[in-house]
């Protein structure tokens, strides 16, 4: 036991710093805008951006998370609709109009993450899509000065192409796109591609998607899932991320609890979608060059509990 004790002592010395270092402010922050979409629906958008907001956050990162899907199922992961009603905020509906910035107020959720909200259905925000395209100018410019306040904005769009989406992919500075392996796999993984080519040619811009997640995937062992997967992770080619995210109960239930599937670790299902999941996102994390690679490193090996303990001792 000793000899254990000893033996671990200077690593987590070395977390200890790096939690630490992600505690401390920096005097200015990183301001850098992430996009997550796919024009197709029920492909898991909106749980990568619950996650993945969740895996910045605790990897020491200031987040903003924006609901732009008028569903608002984004903004019911992280909070109850009565919430809406009782305290005052901005809404994501607000970065459509100019001067959010005089009177800017996100819900504060009690992980860290601020979040600009949406309530269940809808219909004036599903309506910016009728706008001129223009508003997505108005949409980047209050973006730009929010995102001084913070290292990551992420952003969850609708599941389709239009004027919201067309702003987010526009002001993003990483787009992540969740695809499934099912019969239409090949041509909805097309249509992303195809659609942000698209939103590049309206700013004449080269967008590029960042990283494809395939999410929600069932590998049963048999040749024929394997040989889905596989046909179409060389269709994805370079911006494959390599760890996909399974289908499994775990995931389910940590998305009916409202936390990030990693602080589920009591079951054996439990602790490997964990592990599966913190790869993935570590995966997707490490494409962007602000992101500190020790950082990465550190959440995927080290326990929530452990990392838990460094941070309180780090606070003071």
């Amino acid at each position: 036991m000793t000899t254990q004790s000893k033996k671990n002592t200077p690593e987590l010395t070395k977390i200890a710093k790096a939690i630490a270092a992600a505690l401390s402010s920096p005097e200015s922050r990183l301001g850098k805008v992430i996009a997550i979409t796919n024009q197709k629906g029920g492909v898991g958008k909106t749980s990568t951006s619950f996650n993945f907001a969740h895996y910045l956050n605790e990897l020491g990162y200031r987040v903003l998370a924006v609901d732009l899907d008028g569903q608002g199922n984004f903004t019911e992961l992280f909070f109850n609709q009565d919430v809406l009603t009782h305290f005052v905020h901005t809404p994501a509906l607000a970065l459509f109009s100019p001067g959010i910035v005089d009177n800017f107020q996100p819900l504060a959720h009690p992980s860290g993450i601020d979040v600009l909200a949406t309530p269940r259905n809808s219909h004036e925000l599903n309506a910016i899509d009728s706008l001129p395209i223009s508003v997505a100018e108005v949409f980047f410019n209050n973006l730009s000065a929010i995102a001084e306040q913070y290292d990551f904005i992420l952003c969850d769009t609708p599941p389709a192409p239009g004027v919201r989406t067309t702003a987010a992919c526009a002001s993003a500075d990483y787009i992540y796109a969740p695809v499934l392996v099912d019969t239409f796999a090949e041509s909805a993984l097309e249509g992303v591609v195809s659609s942000i080519a698209n939103i590049g040619q309206i700013i004449d811009a080269d967008l590029e998607l960042t990283g494809i997640l395939i999410n929600q995937i069932v590998l049963d062992g048999t040749k024929d899932s394997q040989q889905q997967y596989d046909n179409l992770a060389e269709k994805i080619g370079s911006a494959l991320i390599p760890t996909p995210i399974r289908q499994s109960k775990p995931f389910a239930r940590a998305q009916r609890q409202g936390v990030p599937v990693w602080h589920l670790r009591t079951s054996g299902a439990e602790r490997q979608a964990s592990l599966e999941t913190r790869k993935a996102y570590g995966e997707m994390a490490i494409r962007i060059p602000e992101i500190s690679k020790d950082r990465v490193k550190y959440f995927t090996h080290v326990s929530r509990r452990v990392r838990a303990k460094i941070a309180d001792e780090a606070r003071g």
